[in-house]
C-alpha cells in the first residue's frame, strides 16, 4: 500500500506544493497536520462532482445490462453495480483529508462528521458488494499471463497498447466498453478522458478470464484516493463511495439529513450520459453503438446474440472467447 507521508507513485506534486492556505474547512479537523492536505484537496479550485453510478434500466433497455452483469461477476463484484449515493462535498473532503490506510493491520482510519473512525479492509469490500478472500491486491506485481498488448489486440484488433495513447473508444464489444466505463466513474473516478491506463485495462482482463484474479477494492480504492491527495489537478469524483462506507453499517451515518452540499453533476450512468460521453447516438432505427466514433450497430441486439457472443472484430467475432 502507502504511507500518506510519503508522496505517492505518480504524484506531480506533493502536499507541501499547495498554493498558501485556503479558508478554513466546513469540518473541525482533529489533526493539525491534516489541514496541509485540505489545503492541498481545495487547491487551484478543483471542485467535488457526483460519482456517477450505472443506471440499471438504461443499461436493461439498451440490452447490455446481462453483458456487463457478467463481466462484474466473473471477478465477485456482482453486486458492486446495485450501488447508488448521493454525493456530498462536506464528507468527501472530510474523508480524503483524514484517511489512513494501515497495511499491516488491514484497516483504515478517517474523521467523518469530526469523528475518528476505523474499518477494516474485509468491512469495506462487503459493504460495496466486492469479495473479501482471493484477491489481487493494487501492489500485488501484474500477473504472468497479463499481457497487455495481446490482450488490447484481442478487444481492438490494435497491435499495440499504449497507456498514453490508447483511447477506450478502441474497444469493440459495447458490454466490455461499458463495464470499462462504469469502472472510470466509480473505483477509478476520473473525468471523461479517452486514454484507457494499464488498471483499468487488468480488470478488464480480469473480467474476462474463467476463474481469473479478482482486484480488491480496497487496495485500488485507497490509492486512488491517496493520489487525490497528492496530485494537483482534476475534480474529485470518489465521493459518492465515501457516501457509501459512512451511511452502510456498521457506520450508519445519514448524510442526507444533513445540510450537507450536495455535488454538482450527474449521478447516473444512464442513457443521457452514454449520449453525452457519445457511447450511444440516437437514429431512426434506435439508439446506435458508436465505435472509433463511427455508428457500428443498432441496439438493443440481444436477440440476435451479438452482445452475448465473442467479442466482435472486422464485423465477424474474434475466436477469443468473451465469458459472458
Amino acid at each position: 500500500m502507502f504511507k500518506r507521508a510519503k508522496t505517492g507513485t505518480g504524484a506531480t506534486s506533493s502536499k507541501g506544493g499547495s498554493k498558501g492556505k485556503s479558508k478554513d474547512p466546513p469540518f473541525r479537523l482533529l489533526n493539525r497536520e491534516d489541514r496541509k492536505t485540505y489545503d492541498f484537496l481545495v487547491s487551484n479550485k478543483r471542485q467535488v462532482k457526483s460519482t456517477k453510478f450505472l443506471h440499471r434500466e438504461s443499461f436493461a433497455s439498451l440490452g447490455v445490462l446481462d453483458g456487463v452483469q457478467a463481466l462484474f461477476n466473473n471477478i465477485g463484484w456482482g453486486q458492486f453495480l446495485h450501488n447508488r449515493a448521493a454525493t456530498y462535498v462536506e464528507p468527501t473532503l472530510e474523508f480524503l483529508t483524514t484517511f489512513n490506510p494501515e497495511e499491516e493491520a488491514q484497516t483504515v482510519t478517517f474523521q467523518i462528521l469530526g469523528e475518528k473512525r476505523s474499518l477494516p479492509h474485509r468491512v469495506v469490500n462487503a459493504l460495496m458488494g466486492a469479495p473479501v478472500d482471493n484477491l489481487y491486491y493494487q501492489q500485488d506485481p501484474w500477473p504472468g499471463n497479463f499481457n497487455e498488448h495481446y490482450f488490447w489486440q484481442q478487444i481492438t484488433n490494435e497491435p499495440q497498447y499504449s497507456s498514453s495513447s490508447s483511447k477506450a473508444s478502441s474497444i469493440i464489444h459495447p458490454c466490455l466498453r461499458l463495464a470499462h466505463r462504469v469502472l472510470t466513474c466509480t473505483i477509478f473516478a476520473r473525468s471523461e478522458v479517452g486514454q484507457i491506463s494499464k488498471a483499468e485495462l487488468f480488470f478488464l482482463w480480469c473480467m474476462t478470464r474463467e476463474n481469473g484474479p479478482r482486484p480488491d477494492f480496497a487496495s485500488f480504492f485507497f490509492t486512488k484516493c491517496y493520489n487525490l491527495t497528492t496530485m494537483d489537478k482534476g475534480d474529485i469524483f470518489i465521493g459518492g463511495l465515501i457516501t457509501l462506507i459512512a451511511s452502510r453499517p456498521p457506520l450508519q451515518l445519514h448524510l442526507s439529513t444533513l445540510p450537507f452540499e450536495k455535488a454538482s453533476g450527474p449521478s447516473s450512468l444512464d442513457g443521457n450520459a452514454l449520449r453525452r460521453m457519445q457511447l450511444i447516438r440516437d437514429s431512426v432505427v434506435g439508439p446506435m453503438w458508436i465505435l472509433d466514433n463511427q455508428p457500428y450497430l443498432i441496439l438493443p441486439m440481444s436477440i440476435s446474440g451479438v452482445l452475448s457472443r465473442p467479442i466482435p472484430i472486422n464485423g465477424t467475432f474474434h475466436q477469443t472467447t468473451l465469458h459472458l
